[in-house]
Order: structure tokens, then sequence, then C-alpha cells
């Protein structure tokens, strides 16, 4: 039935993404970021359907004038640098086969993200893109939040099977990062029923991300919890409510969760803990060795037997950084360091712009949300592999296509008020003549 039901919904909306490319766009990210197709059995298990709509996307923006191109491509520009030197790096991978397989995923992720950003042309598309990919994410906050009650938080919370965030690391800081989206679209929300699910489903979230078990979401979710008392306009009651929902998920978690998150401060006693470190060596080793790193899916006993400390210990890098510097080197590492550098400039920009502005308050709002997400990135995203993952870029992109926004608002603003002057200027020889008679 499950099966039946999505090929239906997702079949009927391929036309309509032909005639209206933000509508398969979006329809894009959530099968790339809620793989909903992962939670059937059937024929829809298997289904190309994120292939489907970005072929059905492009083929929609060649004839639609509700396009930004010239201006989208400028502002993606590090993107596409860092996607270039992923081509280098593949080129001299110690996999190539696999490497170049991770590239040519990473080719149509960085395309879908770039025509995205293309067909972001105003406000309320903008907020659109936000909504769905909360959606995406939150729906396995809202269905992991529950199942924890349930469980009474002995069984771990796994995302979808074969997809980015199938494993509950990943899926937890996905969650995080999610956190403050949710708080932006709640005080944008006038609708009583809609806030109380957002606060219902932020708060299932948030036990879900206890739920998952995860020690990079631990940390990372303490790090969103400060950023958003300083970012947020209404701090008191966005403390007040964190103490509260903080301790009641530390008194509801079993003990064996608090005995795994104890494990952070006892590192050296841990074997996941000291198997991170090994492969942080190695990817060091690597990028000191060669320009261009190893390439993707450089793990392997050959090469580990070369660079790593603990030969025997083969691991994934389970690092944002470590991911980049492994995999493309110094070069890669800096670039990759240089995007979300970047995008938090952005950030900062719109803020600047929009703080002001009766109305640009909500892209000021946004800007400090992405703030906060993107803090969780830095700090759960450092013990996990989420480097590649679309989300990431779904979150630059909507910082982008808002600063478009608000630079576009405040030149209006500035013109007018240069008309505005110019108007209320006396004249600059004489003044016109008086009637006689």
């Amino acid at each position: 039935m499950r099966d039946i039901l999505l090929t239906l919904i997702l079949a009927g909306l391929l036309p309509v993404s032909l005639r209206r490319p933000f509508i398969g766009a979006l329809v894009f990210a959530v099968v790339s970021l809620a793989n909903p197709h992962r939670l059937t059995w059937g024929f829809a298990y298997g289904q190309p359907w994120a292939q489907m709509y970005a072929l059905a996307t492009l083929a929609g923006i060649l004839f639609t004038r509700e396009r930004i191109v010239g201006d989208s491509i400028r502002r993606y520009l590090p993107v596409l640098v860092y996607l270039a030197w992923m081509g280098v790096t593949t080129a001299y991978a110690f996999d190539h086969p696999s490497a170049m397989f991770r590239w040519q995923q990473n080719i149509k992720t960085q395309l879908m993200c770039l025509v995205t950003l293309m067909l972001l042309t105003d406000w309320e598309r903008v907020k659109q893109l936000v909504w769905v990919a909360v959606c995406s994410i939150g729906f396995y906050g809202l269905k992991g939040g529950i199942f924890t009650i349930t469980t009474g938080g002995e069984d771990r919370v796994w995302g979808p099977p074969d997809s980015a965030i199938q494993d509950n690391n990943h899926l937890a800081v996905g969650l995080v990062m999610m956190l403050p989206l949710m708080y932006w679209l709640f005080t944008q929300t006038q609708k009583k029923w809609l806030r109380a699910l957002i606060v219902f489903s932020a708060l299932m979230t948030a036990t879900a991300i206890f739920g998952s078990h995860s020690r990079s979401a631990f940390l990372g979710i303490g790090a969103i919890s400060i950023f958003l008392l300083l970012k947020s306009h209404h701090k008191f009651s966005v403390g007040l409510v964190a103490i509260i929902a903080g301790a009641m998920l530390a008194s509801f978690m079993p003990e064996d969760y608090w005995e795994r998150m104890e494990t952070i401060r006892t590192y050296q006693e841990d074997a996941s803990a000291m198997g991170r470190i090994n492969v942080w060596h190695t990817a060091v080793a690597i990028a000191n060795d060669r320009i261009t790193g190893g390439g993707f899916e450089y793990y392997s006993p050959e090469v580990f037997a070369r660079y790593a400390p603990n030969p025997e210990d083969v691991h994934a890098s389970h690092s944002i950084y470590f991911q980049a510097l492994g995999e493309h080197g110094w070069i890669g590492f800096a670039i990759f360091m240089f995007i979300w550098a970047y995008t938090w400039s952005r950030c900062r920009r719109i803020i600047r712009l929009a703080d002001d502005s009766d109305d640009g308050r909500a892209q000021a709002s946004l800007a400090r949300m992405i703030q906060v997400s993107m803090v969780g990135f830095a700090v759960g995203g450092a013990f996990v592999n989420i480097g590649n993952w679309d989300m990431d870029y779904y979150l630059m992109i909507s910082a982008l296509a808002t600063a478009r926004i608000v630079e576009r608002q405040a030149a209006d603003r500035k013109a007018l008020a240069a008309r505005e002057r110019a108007a209320a200027r006396p004249a600059a020889f004489g003044r016109p003549a008086s009637r006689v008679g």
C-alpha cells in the first residue's frame, strides 16, 4: 500500500515539475533528505526518484523565466571550485572506481543545489524551502522522539535504511541542525495549532537526539543551546524551555546512556574514540604526503598499513574536517573551510542589512538561525562524516538566496531615499518667476 501511494504521489508530480521547476526542486529535496521511498518494502524502494526529479527540474528550468542564473553561479562559485578540485583528487585517488562513483554523486547533489538556488527568486520560495527541509528531516525527529518515549530510551533511534542519515550519529546531528530552523518557523507562524505542532515536533526532535545515544549530537545540542540563547530575541523564554526540557530528558534517559556520554571525558578508554583518533592521524599523514589527498573512499587496509599509527584499526574519517583533509588534501580542506566561512559571512551581511528595516526582520532572524544550525554542523560534524550531505548545502543556498533578496531590498531603499532627497532639495538656481497682475 505504501508503494502504491508513494508512486502515485511522486509520479503525479513529475509533469508538474516540468511546468513549474521549483516544485520539482522541492520534491527533489524531499526525496534526497527524507528518503520516503526507503520506508517502503516493494517496487518503490529502489526507484531512482531523485534522478527522475533532477531531470524533470533541469528540463523545466530551460523554459521558465523565473530563474536567476548568472548571480547564482557567482554566489555558488566556492562550491563549484571545491567540486572541480574533487575531480582532481578523484583522478589520483587510491580507489579510483569508488572515488569516481562518489564524485559523480557529489556532482549531482551540487548541480541540484545550484539549480535550486537559481529558482529561489523571492522570499516566499526561500521560506518554502526551509519548510520542506525541516519537515523532511523533522519527520524522523517526531517519529524518533515517540519511539524513544515508548521504549524508555533503551533502544537507539536510526534513520531510513540505505540513506545518508541511516546511521544514528548522522541522523542525530542532522536533527540538531534542524532545531534552530524549527524555532525560526515557530516565530514566523501565526496559527496557534501550527505553533503548537512545531513546539511538539521540536520537543520530540530533542528527545530523538537523546534517543540516538549519539555523543556527537550530545555535544552539538549543547553548542546550539548556547548560541540559540545568544542569537534569539526571546532569551528568557528560550532559556527557560531549554532548561526544563533538558532536565526532563536527563531524568528520563537510562543509566547506560549516561555511561556512554561519560566516555566523552574518558575517551582514552573507549575503543571507538581511539579508532577516530587513529583515522584522524591517518588523514593528516596522507595530506602531508599527497597534495591531492587520498581521494574519496581511501579507507582500506593497504592505505592504513602505510599511513596509520595503528594499521589494524581501519575506519572512515568520522569528522567533516578530517574527511575533507584526508580525501582532498590541504587544498581541499582550505576550500571546504572557506565555503562555510563564506556562508557565515553572508549571514552576517543579511543581519547587518536587514535588522533595522521593517521588511527585513524575518530575513535577519533566519540568518541568525542558519548560523546556529552551522554551529551544530561544526560541533556535531567534528565526529561524523556528513561533510557532503545535501542538507549542509541547502543551508548554504538558503543563506545565499536570502542575501540576494536583502541586498536587492537595501538597494531599493537606498534608491528611494536618494529620490526623496532630490525631491526635497531646493532649486539650485533662483526661483520661479511670480505672476504680475
